[in-house]
């Protein structure tokens, strides 16, 4: 920036040089002014500060997930209902109650269902028979032609279940002297049951000396088929199938209890015994009756008296009995206490020897139609 003292000095020379030059052509040019010293350039001001990028927030803290409320108690169970596990047989027990409702809504354990239990229809329900009259019918067991007697109750209904009775002859005796003896006197007291009356075989040696030895098991393999036919063309209750026998007739109950005791509901075994067969035998509870003569000394035919006891024991430990046992009908019968739910055992010495006491044919219908 010029300064008033250097316009000053500026002006006068200018003055000066005019002067000169208007006196002479001649003269020497005037000396060019020195130039004004160029001011120095502005400071360029500093850039800006760039202001600090904002922070940027905290993320928000996730939330803690709320706590799961605590499952509601459960409720306490319910009674038990008279004679525990589902019924495989017989008349409809009466269920256990329900289990009372718990605290927080949960439902207390439901009462076992008692004795009884519905029916369970075979496959032959729905099927009409060929014939309703006692008949005499043929099978092959394995190549071994076998033979049964079927009595249909008077009232037989296809469409209904029926309780299913097998009713086994002594040794030496036949299928048509069980059917004649109206299947030990059961088929008047059972009246809505089917019958059969199996014919057992005799020896190598003689064909009248029938019995039920189950040799090689030939004659559960002969249970086991018979059955089968008879849930295919009759209508029976699958869940109240029977067994009743005396002497040879009781050991074939017996075995039935050993072998069978997952499909029979009841055995009734009289004066029977159960030969070395404790090895193969099922561990599912049976209910039985039984009866034996404390005068029975039949020890050749291996049926005696204590033949029966030992035969009755297995049954109450397979049933987890206690060995207290209180009396019951008829007399001189007695019940084990404490017997799982749903197989009661009964047992019923008398004061014969090897024959079938009067009081049997009452008690093991009784005994049957429970269930």
């Amino acid at each position: 920036m010029t300064t008033h003292r250097e316009w000053t000095r500026a002006v006068t020379a200018a003055l000066l040089l005019g002067a000169l030059g208007c006196g002479s052509s001649s003269s020497s040019p005037g000396t060019t002014g020195t130039a004004g010293t160029t001011g120095s350039a502005g400071t360029t001001g500093a850039a800006g500060t760039t202001g600090g990028a904002g922070t940027s927030g905290n993320a928000g803290t996730t939330g803690n997930a709320g706590t799961t409320g605590a499952a509601g108690t459960a409720g306490g169970a319910g009674t038990t209902g008279a004679a525990g596990t589902t019924g495989r047989g017989g008349t409809t027990g009466t269920a256990g109650r329900g289990g009372t409702t718990g605290s927080a809504g949960t439902t207390g354990a439901a009462g076992t269902i008692g004795t009884g239990g519905a029916p369970m229809p075979s496959t032959g329900c729905g099927t009409t028979p060929s014939t309703t009259a006692e008949t005499t019918f043929m099978i092959d067991v394995s190549g071994t032609s076998r033979s049964y007697i079927v009595t249909l109750p008077a009232n037989y209904n296809a469409s209904q279940p029926h309780q299913l009775v097998f009713a086994w002859h002594g040794r030496t005796g036949t299928a048509m002297q069980i059917a004649r003896g109206s299947y030990y006197g059961l088929k008047s007291r059972m009246t809505n049951a089917i019958f059969v009356a199996p014919q057992g075989l005799g020896t190598s040696t003689d064909a009248n000396d029938t019995g039920w030895p189950n040799t090689n098991g030939q004659d559960i393999a002969f249970l086991r088929a018979t059955l089968a036919w008879m849930n295919s063309n009759y209508c029976v209750d699958q869940a109240r199938v029977f067994s009743v026998g005396f002497s040879y007739g009781g050991i074939m109950s017996h075995t039935i209890a050993c072998q069978m005791s997952d499909t029979f509901r009841a055995v009734a075994p009289m004066a029977g015994a159960i030969f070395g067969r404790t090895n193969t035998c099922l561990t599912h509870p049976i209910a039985a009756w039984m009866t034996h003569g404390s005068m029975d000394t039949s020890a050749s035919g291996g049926v005696d008296f204590t033949a029966g006891e030992s035969a009755r024991d297995r049954i109450v430990a397979l049933n987890h009995c206690t060995s207290t046992t209180a009396p019951t009908d008829p007399s001189p019968c007695v019940a084990y206490q404490g017997c799982d739910a749903g197989y009661p055992v009964q047992w019923c010495p008398h004061d014969g020897a090897h024959v079938i006491p009067s009081f049997a044919a009452a008690a093991v219908a009784s005994f049957f139609l429970q269930f």
